[in-house]
């Protein structure tokens, strides 16, 4: 054992050891920095005598330079041939890469009575970086290039802070709508602005409509940007050489984002025309020769990819396949990426306009396709802007692609050449086609009355848009509706006051917080008033497909949401076909008492069938159908309110439904409601349905007609109700309604109605209040 003595000496020497390491440490911590980071005596970025000032950058805004990039490069459009990038790194350790691009700056030079802009060149081509800090502090960068098979080098690095700025951020999905980064919600009102044109006034109409949509409350514009006359990268021969043409078109964009973001105007952005890979084969109407418009009829046949320009393919429909074409369009949307991707006002990227007008369509070459632009997209750009992308029909195979971040709908109808329908119908069943495929954000992002011109003639102050814009806005869609022929009829007209409404009505409303849902309220009329009938037969009469499983259908006014197309026609029984047995079931809200009448068409010839009815649980009559029983009308008192109605067959093979009617059920005025119980908050649009664009043109007069309101389900507590008028904004009324017990009705009496009405109710006091 050793001695007292010894062990204090080997203390000494091991505490001597203990001090020199811990010094070591000390040293060594005083020198680690990140890798990355720059040495530096401190990290503060307060300016001193000895360090310039640093650089300050708003959050989410651009942060640009200039590179010198050294080598010969053949083609700087190529990210296989010259790859320059930046590395951003936030103290956090949150970092981006980010492409750099090529420019050829350009400044407008016309000063005074321009019909368009006049762009001559500044300097010389360059390099240039562009970045948006997500998050406060400081930020570091350095920046990289590889040219052809040279060795990769650095081309310089630098810091900056960033700091506060009123800028949300970018948009993101927020279950069926979207929200910024910040937390606030984006609900887009506005329209399309798809393009000017020299004789139109070029950029400067195009600010020019910027300016009235943001004068208007509007936030939305949706911009193509691959046309040939007016922003188009590479319709001037050689594809994948964006030379002077291409670079005039970058520079309007340029331009139209950073007037964008200053009006609080966030853009969608369609980066394939589809008609660019396709042949144009004109209109089925005469077109009017005014108001003046640009030639839209440049197709594959002009388009710098076809062969006959020194281009990769022979024919459009190569552009599924071709990997040089596909090559190029990789290159485009890299550029895209790398010129754009930094705005936080690019809302969106929509791969192209009509995906199945593309020539030689299919949803599985299609989809494969979609899925490498979008991959392409993902990989160039940092900052995962919103993906989506256009049909001009419902292409339910495309709608399910996952990569896709919301979905688009179109609601055309078809005048001249047809009789006009229902416009609120129309517009509630386009969106409900989509909405009931997908629990994604769904937008209307194309309408009109007309698919070929302006219906200035038909409708010359807008009531279509009133009549859209509203029913989709209040019906679950993630925004507004966005009307097409902005150039040769909403500006021509100054229609733009319309979206201020609906604008304001939307401000306030948490729509990436609360669970909004569709609901039916009651309309009780307080005079006497005649219900249509309502007629459903639009059916699935594909034998043995069956209906979807756990879905009940809403059977308003306006017909059957989800739509009926969904349900078959057939009531497979509990023998045969009995994997596709599902029933049928429905809620109804007959504003009076009436009659259902059930239309069989025909009945099993194998074995026979058993309609069963059930009303509220409980069976309302039970009916044995004969193997071969035809043409059979099975009829139902039905009293006024709210119903669970089902259909079944409990017997052993099929029977077929040929229609479903309600006598008295559609009400001369609708009501569409969105509604969150728990959070007692309800949104209703009511409209009178006389109050048309027909009637209006024809200056027919509309007898107001005195309702009561009743919206169901809605939890204790006390309530504002604001009345609003949609045709001008203004708030014409408010109530408040005190519920004592859960799962109450409101009960409110709305001033006669011959137009619109949109009531916004909150509860203000209350449970969670």
């Amino acid at each position: 054992m050793p001695s007292l003595v010894k062990l204090a000496s080997m203390l000494k020497k091991h505490l001597r050891t203990l001090n020199y390491c811990l010094a070591l440490l000390v040293l060594a911590a005083a020198v680690i920095v990140p890798i990355g980071w720059p040495v530096r005596a401190q990290d503060d970025p307060t300016p001193t005598p000895e360090r310039q000032e640093i650089q300050t950058i708003g959050l989410y805004e651009k942060f640009e330079i200039t590179l010198d990039v050294p080598g010969d490069i053949a083609n700087p459009y190529d990210w296989g041939e010259a790859q320059v990038w930046g590395n951003f790194t936030a103290r956090s350790g949150q970092s981006y890469q980010i492409p750099a691009f090529y420019i050829q700056p350009y400044e407008q030079t016309c000063q005074a009575d321009c019909s368009a802009e006049v762009l001559a060149p500044l300097g010389q081509g360059e390099w240039r970086l562009r970045f948006t800090p997500t998050e406060l502090g400081l930020w570091r960068y350095n920046v990289r290039a590889k040219i052809g098979d040279a060795t990769e080098i650095s081309l310089t690095a630098g810091s900056f802070e960033a700091v506060e700025s009123a800028n949300p951020g970018f948009v993101r999905t927020a279950g069926r709508y979207f929200e910024f980064e910040n937390d606030t919600p984006y609900f887009p009102i506005g329209q399309n602005l798809g393009w000017s044109w020299d004789q139109g006034g070029g950029i400067f109409t195009y600010l020019a409509w910027l300016d009235k949509l943001a004068a208007a409350g509007a936030n939305y514009a949706r911009v193509y940007i691959d046309t040939p006359w007016f922003i188009g990268l590479e319709w001037t021969a050689p594809a994948g050489q964006y030379g002077e043409e291409g670079q005039k078109a970058a520079w309007r964009l340029d331009t139209i984002i950073e007037a964008a973001h200053a009006r609080g105007i966030y853009l969608q952005l369609v980066l394939v025309w589809s008609q660019a890979f396709r042949q144009y084969t004109g209109v089925p109407v005469a077109v009017p020769p005014n108001p003046p418009r640009p030639a839209i009829d440049a197709d594959f046949d002009n388009n710098p990819y076809n062969k006959t320009y020194g281009g990769v393919i022979s024919e459009p429909n190569a552009v599924w396949t071709d990997r040089n074409a596909e090559s190029l369009l990789e290159n485009r949307l890299h550029y895209i990426a790398a010129r754009w991707g930094y705005s936080t006002s690019v809302f969106a990227w929509e791969i192209t306009d009509a995906l199945d007008s593309i020539a030689g369509y299919n949803a599985i070459t299609a989809n494969e396709w979609l899925n490498r632009m979008i991959d392409t997209l993902h990989q160039a750009d940092a900052f995962t802007h919103l993906v989506t992308v256009g049909t001009d029909n419902l292409q339910s195979d495309i709608l399910a692609n996952p990569l896709l971040d919301f979905l688009q709908a179109q609601v055309y109808q078809a005048r001249p050449i047809e009789q006009a329908k229902d416009q609120v119908a129309t517009v509630l069943n386009g969106l409900t086609d989509i909405t009931a495929l997908t629990t994604r954000p769904v937008l209307l992002t194309e309408f009109s009355l007309n698919p070929w011109f302006e219906p200035t003639a038909d409708d010359p102050s807008g009531v279509h848009i009133r009549d859209t814009i509203w029913p989709a806005a209040l019906s679950g869609s993630a925004g507004g509706a966005m009307s097409w022929w902005w150039d040769t009829y909403l500006d021509p007209q100054n229609l733009y006051d319309l979206y201020t409404p609906l604008a304001l009505f939307t401000q306030g409303i948490a729509w990436n917080k609360l669970n909004l849902q569709p609901i039916d309220v009651a309309l009780v009329a307080q005079t006497e008033v005649t219900y249509d009938p309502l007629h459903i037969e639009d059916f699935n009469r594909t034998f043995r497909d069956a209906s979807p499983s756990d879905v009940t259908y809403r059977i308003t006014g306006d017909g059957v949401f989800p739509p009926s197309t969904q349900l078959s026609s057939y009531l497979y029984g509990n023998k045969f076909n009995a994997e596709n047995r599902h029933p049928h079931a429905f809620i109804i809200f007959p504003p009076v008492d009436t009659t259902l009448r059930i239309g069989i068409q025909n009945v099993s010839t194998a074995a026979g069938a058993q309609l069963v009815v059930t009303l509220d649980g409980d069976v309302a009559t039970q009916v044995d159908l004969a193997a071969g029983t035809q043409t059979l009308t099975i009829t139902l008192p039905i009293v006024a309110g709210q119903h669970d109605l089902v259909l079944d067959n409990l017997g052993e093979d099929w029977l077929q439904i040929e229609y479903l009617e309600i006598e008295a059920y559609t009400s001369p005025v609708r009501a569409i409601t969105l509604a969150d119980p728990a959070a007692g908050v309800a949104l209703v649009w009511v409209h009178h349905r006389d109050y048309t664009w027909e009637t209006v043109l024809a200056g027919d007069s509309i007898t107001p007609l005195p309702y009561q309101m009743q919206i169901p389900g809605m939890g204790m507590g006390e309530y504002l109700v604001d009345y609003w008028d949609t045709l001008t904004g203004n708030v014409i009324g408010e109530e408040r309604v005190t519920l004592t017990t859960d799962e109450a009705t409101i009960n409110l009496d709305l001033p006669p109605i011959n137009t619109q009405l949109a009531l916004k109710v909150f509860r203000v006091a209350g449970p969670n209040k």
